[in-house]
């Protein structure tokens, strides 16, 4: 008997999550598009009845109370959100089942692959995790085209970011440390954005020097932001900000996602550095952000399902293996 899962949002991702399962298990969607509003908890608890597992692909604001059911009636649990105050709330909650917030692939996969190679390593003095979703091609100035969630984008672009400095966990400023990126001979930008460390930063306070998540973005894009954000004080009219990007920045499915992980430390006494690069293109079923994002969820529901997550309640992305998570056919895409 196929096991059921229910999947929250019928979006871009929420799409995806459907074409990738609907071959291995029964499944149900609901969308508000559909009449099914999930900011009503007893919506939310009919919803469920029945299924052994929920992705969320909603809106970060109703993963509340898809999660506080989940875990009333032992489902298990899944979103894409890279919010950490929501994060915060579902790491409080009791559950008989798992509740796996922060999947896809920042955070998510990248947070995987970086735990991975950190066990390589007998002392790690830096992890750098970069991910970049880009338009393959571009003319207009600030060098981007929409390829996701607007309101996610913003969301990431204007809360503060989690890193490690000299062991200890802090707090770092969105659309700041700005670094050159050469890969392959190209180059790129990145900066702070808020989310892709997932929970690294608690995980490992003491025991790496420093660890940092950044957006790539091709070069110029990062200036044209902050004159947005900072100098127009639009990261105070969110909703201004997402109406005028959803009229005038042309969406993409022509995209690509760059996927870096770089690790230095000692090995055997020695000072070394590993990387793991992956380019991921989108094809004609599937744009690059949507395979990639509900890839690492499927993956991780597979893993679940499979019962190679032994866990109760709250889990980790970097709880995970590596390992499992690209042996099977969703994490694939990773390899």
């Amino acid at each position: 008997m196929k096991a059921k899962i229910g999947i929250v949002g019928s979006g871009n991702i929420g799409w995806a999550l459907k074409q990738l399962l609907k071959e291995d298990y029964d499944v149900k969607q609901g969308d508000i598009t559909d009449g099914f509003d999930a900011t009503d908890i007893n919506q939310v608890k009919t919803f469920l009845e029945g299924v052994d597992a929920v992705i969320s692909a909603g809106p970060y604001a109703v993963n509340k109370n898809i999660a506080q059911i989940a875990a009333d009636e032992s489902i298990g649990y899944f979103d894409l959100t890279e919010d950490v105050e929501t994060t915060d709330f579902i790491k409080e909650l009791k559950s008989e089942s798992i509740l796996m917030p922060q999947c896809g692939l920042a955070p998510g996969a990248i947070n995987i692959c970086a735990a991975s190679m950190m066990e390589e390593f007998d002392d790690v003095k830096e992890v750098l995790m970069r991910v970049g979703a880009l338009p393959r091609f571009t003319t207009n100035e600030m060098s981007y085209y929409l390829s996701w969630s607007t309101n996610g984008l913003i969301n990431e672009y204007c809360n503060e970011a989690d890193a490690i400095y000299e062991g200890k966990p802090i707090k770092v400023m969105p659309l700041e440390g700005a670094e050159k990126l050469v890969i392959e001979g190209e180059s790129f930008e990145t900066f702070n954005t808020s989310g892709g460390c997932a929970t690294m930063c608690e995980t490992y306070a003491d025991k790496v020097e420093n660890l940092t998540y950044k957006t790539i973005r091709y070069p110029g894009h990062l200036n044209h932001m902050k004159f947005l954000f900072n100098d127009l004080h639009l990261k105070k009219n969110k909703d201004i900000l997402e109406k005028l990007f959803d009229k005038e920045v042309p969406r993409t499915k022509n995209d690509l996602i760059i996927f870096f992980v770089k690790v230095i430390g000692l090995i055997d006494g020695v000072l070394q550095e590993k990387t793991y690069l992956r380019r991921i293109y989108g094809d004609e079923r599937f744009s690059a952000i949507q395979l990639t994002t509900a890839s690492g969820a499927c993956s991780a529901l597979k893993m679940f399902l499979d019962g190679k997550i032994s866990s109760k309640g709250f889990i980790k992305q970097e709880s995970l293996s590596w390992k499992d998570f690209i042996d099977n056919k969703f994490g694939s895409v990773y390899q």
